[in-house]
């Protein structure tokens, strides 16, 4: 062969290689390039059809009834559980580690974030656990410590909710200081002890009462202050009796007569009884039927007239 035959056939050989080798090359990247988009299109899936779902939880408080002077009350969360039913205990990261919040600073429908959003597992749950492990009020500008049973307090209540793939939760606690703290006072000192109330309601489906209790009212029992109550009715009956139990208690004052009573457990009877002159006897009372409180629904007192 000659050195001409030689040389051509050498580079008709380096060329079928170089082609050889592109080819690999480009059925490497097409296959890479399906992979990626596959990935990218299985974790797109993943993310928006769920695996997961989003949970998150608020506090708030009623415009309490509490003692003349209190100006603030300070209660310190540890940790927030939930429990999946038939499973195990889940800890839920709060907005802050610990929590103190000022309870008074959130009523009137406001409300602060506990549980930031987190992904749970979609299912059904039905305990949820709070632990706190100090309270603190503040009154006539002294700060007044509260006594807690064993240094931490852990409150567990039945609440089941269905938790749907890729859906968001967001339940509210209605953390009753009313009924929740008690004062002990004698001559010489006052000190309080605290036993949580807790409502919990999901959030876009909580009811509300709504009212106005009207300046002769007011006038007319010489009063600057009127109680509003408000019982669950179990019986239906429309009347007090052994079964029924006080869900909440707001303050109404003459300069600010309107009052809404938030955070409500939709579908269910309630009794309200405002109280003008701290006799006992209330002035006002009135029954709410189930069906007159859907969820999301506003009750409207009196037909909508000042009381």
């Amino acid at each position: 062969m000659s050195q001409k035959q030689y040389s051509e056939s050498n580079e008709t050989c380096w060329d079928d290689m170089i082609s050889v080798r592109k080819r690999a090359l480009y059925s490497i990247l097409t296959l890479l390039a399906v992979v990626f988009f596959i990935g990218c299109e299985v974790s797109f899936f993943v993310g928006f059809n769920g695996g997961s779902s989003t949970f998150f939880v608020r506090v708030t408080d009623a415009k309490p009834a509490l003692p003349y002077g209190t100006e603030a009350v300070y209660v310190t969360f540890e940790d927030f559980f939930v429990h999946r039913e038939g499973g195990e205990w889940i800890s839920l990261p709060l907005a802050q580690m610990p929590y103190a919040v000022d309870l008074l600073e959130f009523h009137s429908g406001r409300t602060t974030t506990l549980v930031q959003p987190v992904s749970l597992e979609p299912g059904t749950y039905d305990r949820i656990r709070v632990s706190i492990s100090s309270a603190a009020v503040l009154r006539d500008g002294s700060f007044h410590s509260v006594a807690i049973a064993s240094g931490n307090l852990l409150v567990e209540m039945d609440f089941f909710f269905d938790l749907e793939d890729g859906r968001t939760l967001d339940l509210t606690i209605d953390f009753d200081l009313s009924q929740s703290l008690t004062l002990f006072q004698t001559a010489v000192a006052s000190s309080y002890q605290l036993k949580p109330v807790l409502h919990i309601n999901q959030t876009e489906t909580a009811a509300t009462i709504h009212g106005e209790i009207s300046a002769e009212t007011f006038a007319e029992y010489d009063s600057r202050e009127a109680t509003v109550s408000l019982f669950v009715d179990k019986d239906l009956s429309g009347d007090l009796s052994a079964g029924d139990e006080e869900y909440t208690r707001v303050v109404v004052d003459r300069d600010n007569p309107v009052f809404t009573i938030f955070w409500l457990v939709p579908e269910q009877g309630y009794t309200i009884q405002i109280e003008m002159d701290e006799t006992g006897s209330p002035e006002f009372e009135q029954f709410v039927f189930p069906a007159d409180l859907q969820k999301g629904d506003s009750f409207e007192l009196n037909h909508s007239n000042p009381i």
